[in-house]
């Protein structure tokens, strides 16, 4: 299963909408005969890639899978119908499918053709693969992550802006890593103004062959036309943009979309998840200033951050998470549901789940 596992991570960010899944065949000799994952959406699921890839007799084989098996066929085979088909006699599944067209129906199939099955014990790192899938599946938004760097006197840039580097090198590769892992990466416009991000992955061992879209929230159209994160994976959401500047983005390939600004004079983030969502965009990592992250938790939009504390200690300064307005009353105050803490390096890794 932990191969499984690995299998499912490499399809993560190319899957979406379908859950991103990783699954390795067993032969009865107790040796990995085939290993797969979910393609891109419209391709291959991960049962049919590790059936594809079996160097032996799969007959009377196991199949490992990080999530049950589908029974319906769409534009790809139902994975069901190909266990059966190549006579796998054992699956053993990491997660049940909370997609009410397969929950439980495709063990049912499966062992009412005499194959059987088994549940997975309950693993934190194969449900960080699917959280996003599940959370889609159940309430029809994107999955929003929000990441922050600070010092421990909770600043997360200089009174000037600088903010390169409070985090651990370390602590950087692994924010790649989760890029990497991410449907899209979502900032605002001040970031890229201020800061001119790439926005993308850049790991010396990068094994996947896609890189997660680039969102820009931009309301007034500012954003300077010769951005590094400009070209044809970028989409910039606005409510206003001159002719000028849109024949340039157009001209660089970006993708434009409008939203109404809201009683703010800013974008109204009520829109967000259905713009992100006609482009299959579900798992979504927010990299941003102050402003962004707290709009986004004000509007109920964030549901997981991601803190890196780092042993620094700025003093006065502007730049703090979550800006742009605030609570009055500390019980008011956003309350996780859950905390993970470890530490990368000398750095302090906190992951919250709202």
């Amino acid at each position: 299963m932990s191969e499984a596992i690995n299998q499912a991570k490499l399809a993560m960010g190319l899957t979406s909408p379908n859950p991103p899944v990783g699954a390795v065949i067993v032969s009865d000799q107790n040796k990995i005969i085939g290993t797969g994952h979910t393609q891109a959406y419209g391709k291959n699921h991960a049962e049919i890639e590790a059936i594809k890839s079996s160097s032996g007799n799969i007959q009377n084989s196991t199949l490992y899978t990080t999530l049950e098996p589908c029974n319906i066929e769409i534009n790809t085979p139902a994975c069901t119908k190909e266990i059966i088909k190549n006579k796998i006699k054992h699956v053993i599944i990491g997660s049940t499918d909370p997609n009410p067209k397969i929950n439980g129906r495709g063990i049912k199939i499966l062992e009412d053709k005499g194959i059987t099955t088994e549940i997975f014990k309950y693993n934190e790192t194969l449900e960080s693969t699917l959280e996003s899938y599940k959370y889609f599946v159940k309430y029809h938004k994107p999955f929003i992550t929000v990441k922050y760097a600070m010092s421990l006197d909770g600043k997360i840039a200089s009174n000037t802006g600088d903010s390169k580097w409070i985090s651990s090198k370390k602590s950087r590769e692994y924010v790649h890593h989760i890029r990497s892992n991410s449907d899209a990466i979502l900032t605002g416009v001040n970031t890229i103004i201020y800061d001119n991000p790439q926005l993308n992955v850049r790991l010396s061992n990068y094994q996947k062959k896609h890189q997660p879209k680039k969102i820009i929230l931009d309301t007034n159209g500012r954003v300077p036309s010769d951005s590094k994160s400009l070209d044809s994976n970028c989409i910039l959401i606005t409510s206003k943009l001159d002719n000028k500047l849109k024949n340039k983005l157009h001209s660089k390939g970006v993708t434009i979309e409008y939203i109404p600004t809201g009683k703010n004079k800013k974008i109204d983030l009520r829109y967000l998840p259905e713009v992100l969502i006609k482009y299959n965009l579900i798992n979504i990592f927010v990299e941003a200033g102050s402003t962004l992250p707290g709009e986004l938790l004000y509007n109920n939009l964030v549901n997981k951050i991601i803190l890196f504390i780092s042993p620094k200690i700025i003093g006065e300064s502007k730049f703090v998470p979550f800006g742009s307005k605030g609570i009055n009353k500390m019980k008011n105050s956003y309350k996780p549901k859950k905390i993970i803490n470890s530490s990368i390096e000398d750095d302090i890794l906190i992951k919250a789940w709202l």
